[in-house]
């Protein structure tokens, strides 16, 4: 009984999470950054890599509870929101990187005002959010494999 609930419970979370976001884009609001790689696109997101051809990178992290977050580095690092708390938490704390500044709104308008105050600014948003306001650095989906 508690192998079918389990499977019962995966299931449900593919299904929600299929109709939260099936591809992201990292994007930036300069084309002052080249393309990225998905290694260097990972290893951003791990806090081993905070510049890029010379220049200081900041991230940004759409709120905690929505669930294109999760989805997120569920997808790309297969790490919950939660367990990237932690090791940031311990990165901080010895001083190796500065977590990515966490917005208030999940929205494309907020994405866009805050890279606009940070040129240096790298975020993740659903690949349908991307306007022309943003340059385009890497783009992933469901299909692809990292």
């Amino acid at each position: 009984m508690r192998l079918i609930s389990f499977w019962f419970g995966v299931l449900f979370s593919i299904l929600s999470f299929s109709s939260v976001a099936d591809q992201f884009a990292i994007i930036t609001s300069t084309s002052a950054f080249p393309s990225l790689t998905s290694s260097q696109v990972k290893m951003l997101y791990r806090g081993r890599l905070n510049h890029i051809e010379g220049q200081n990178v900041l991230l940004v992290d759409l709120p905690m509870n929505p669930n294109v977050r999760k989805h997120f580095y569920l997808m790309l690092l297969g790490k919950t929101p939660t367990q990237m708390q932690a090791i940031r938490a311990r990165q901080s704390f010895s001083g190796k990187q500065v977590p990515p500044y966490e917005l208030n709104q999940e929205n494309i308008d907020a994405v866009e005002y805050w890279l606009t105050e940070h040129p240096n600014g790298i975020a993740y948003i659903p690949l349908q959010w991307v306007s022309d306001k943003v340059h385009i650095l890497y783009q992933f989906g469901d299909e692809e494999s990292l």
